[in-house]
């Protein structure tokens, strides 16, 4: 079930948004956060720990919108497709995001979010995620997408977002091919 965003977390995510056109994550602030959205610090501190969990949220608030979707039935190369447009159409946002590359950084977080939902998927299709060969399979994958993400948003996003899909799911592991690209596979 999707959370419904309240207008003090609305004002943050935009203060945040706004803040990373021009900044990276470890220089902004809690205080430029407050002071560029107007909400209170108790206000702030209702809704989120730091300024990385005000990043991490926003972002799941994409997924929810993009490539959760798979998870109702959107195919998954449009699902997939949907979250790399949105990275493409934010370049300064997802660049400054991604600089910052210690333990709260959006790649850590997008890691995880994405190693859960993989083995979600698998999971509901009958498949042992507590197999160590499922689960390094699918984390390979995933690490591989991730840095080439990086390396794609770093470098100015100029491939075209689905040729870059394409090239990723052509990486999802043989053995997990239906599961994810399911009658898709026959065209890729």
């Amino acid at each position: 079930m999707k959370k419904e965003c309240t207008e003090p977390a609305k004002l943050v995510y935009e203060a945040m948004s706004k803040l990373l056109q021009t900044k990276s994550i470890e220089s902004l602030t809690v205080n430029d956060i407050i002071s560029t959205s107007g909400v209170s610090r108790a206000t702030f501190y209702r809704h989120f720990m730091d300024k990385y969990d005000v990043m991490t949220s926003y972002y799941k608030s994409i997924l929810e919108s993009t490539l959760f979707t798979y998870n109702e039935g959107v195919p998954w190369k449009a699902a997939v497709c949907s979250i790399y447009g949105v990275i493409k159409d934010n370049p300064k946002f997802f660049q400054n995001a991604f600089r910052c590359q210690d333990a709260n950084s959006l790649k850590c977080y997008i890691f995880r979010m994405s190693r859960e939902f993989h083995l979600d998927i698998l999971k509901r299709n009958g498949l042992d995620i507590s197999d160590w060969r499922v689960v390094t399979a699918i984390e390979s994958h995933i690490y591989g997408d991730l840095e080439i993400t990086d390396r794609w948003i770093m470098g100015g996003m100029k491939e075209p977002v689905e040729e870059l899909v394409d090239v990723f799911t052509m990486g999802i592991p043989a053995a997990f091919v239906k599961y994810f690209r399911g009658a898709e596979s026959e065209t890729l």
